[in-house]
């Protein structure tokens, strides 16, 4: 399997950011996400201004950044600014869903698609697009069969849909 540590990170990255809300609460986390992102972007363009940085995190951490994204700005500041957003613009139970879609999701596409991939379709194959709707929907699902997302944390007020903030 490619790239195993990526894929684990970006599913403890998305799971792992989804508890902090839980655990600090509304406000602080979405603080906390805003110091993240905007740490992970000062990296990203530190690395890209400097080529001793960019070759330094390259050789250390060459199973969480892909090849091709040497000479550009990765996925994780958006990453984390989309689940920051998500928590702030949509109820709990909305925003829970989407992050479990994107953290379970992604891997399994990523997965499948490099296992099984063959019928292609616009760059992405489509076992792997089969694999995250149906990994997705478990993911998507389970919290709230669990309860959890039901009840506001901090002062989120556990509503369905958009906050309309």
């Amino acid at each position: 399997m490619h790239h195993i540590g990526r894929k684990l990170y970006h599913l403890l990255g998305g799971v792992g950011l989804l508890y902090l809300y839980y655990l600090l609460g509304r406000d602080r986390a979405l603080v906390f996400y805003s110091v993240l992102f905007i740490m992970v972007l000062a990296l990203d363009v530190t690395r890209l201004a400097i080529p001793a940085v960019n070759t330094f995190l390259f050789t250390r951490f060459s199973s969480f950044i892909r090849k091709n994204e040497a000479h550009k700005l990765t996925g994780t500041a958006p990453y984390v600014l989309g689940i920051g957003l998500s928590l702030y613009a949509f109820s709990l139970p909305v925003a829970t869903a989407a992050i479990c879609f994107l953290a379970f999701g992604d891997v399994a596409a990523t997965t499948s698609g490099e296992r099984y991939g063959r019928t292609k379709i616009g760059g992405k194959s489509l076992e792997g697009t089969i694999a995250f709707v149906i990994a997705a929907l478990a993911a998507g699902g389970a919290p709230r069969s669990h309860g959890i997302g039901d009840q506001p944390v901090g002062d989120g007020p556990g509503i369905t849909g958009c906050r309309g903030r």
